[in-house]
């Protein structure tokens, strides 16, 4: 089976309107596409870790921009390591949303679910931004990174993985 658009949607993050397609992943095969961010729902024992930033009273989820020459489980394990101090047990590709620039420039941003551990106490984010993180529900993790529809349908396809 392959991806379909699932989703035309549209979400407000740092004061900022995002309009984005969602393709729901149905079997677990990764397009090649060329992925610039992967945004991880981790699973702790049924609690998901958001991340905090300084200044900014958004939440959302550990992950980042995937690095010249990374593959995209490489990207999951170095930005688990970096933003929560966890170790990838396990992950599973859920979707991916496109969106497009301000310059015309389209945006892959995959979303995954990982089984997660906690190796060792987070001190601090090497890239400097995250600041600190909490452990919620998976089932309320949308009421904290506040990504509207597609925050909600992430949050299904989750708890459907465990």
């Amino acid at each position: 089976m392959h991806n379909k658009q699932d989703l035309k949607s549209s979400f407000v993050y740092r004061n900022k309107t995002y309009y984005i397609d969602w393709y729901e992943i149905i079997d677990d095969n990764l397009p090649n596409l060329p992925w610039q961010q992967v945004y991880v729902i981790g699973d702790i024992n049924g609690m998901a870790p958001v991340v905090h930033y300084d200044g900014d009273e958004n939440d959302n989820l550990p992950g980042g921009k995937t690095e010249p020459g990374e593959t995209v489980e490489q990207t999951i394990v170095r930005e688990m390591d970096e933003e929560i101090k966890a170790k990838v047990v396990s992950w599973k590709p859920l979707g991916y949303q496109v969106g497009v620039n301000s310059d015309g420039k389209k945006v892959y941003q995959l979303r995954v679910y990982a089984k997660l551990i906690f190796e060792e106490k987070f001190e601090n984010d090497p890239g400097g931004l995250v600041i600190g993180h909490s452990l919620v529900p998976i089932k309320d993790l949308n009421q904290h990174i506040r990504w509207g529809e597609i925050g909600d349908r992430l949050v299904n396809m989750a708890l459907k993985s465990k």
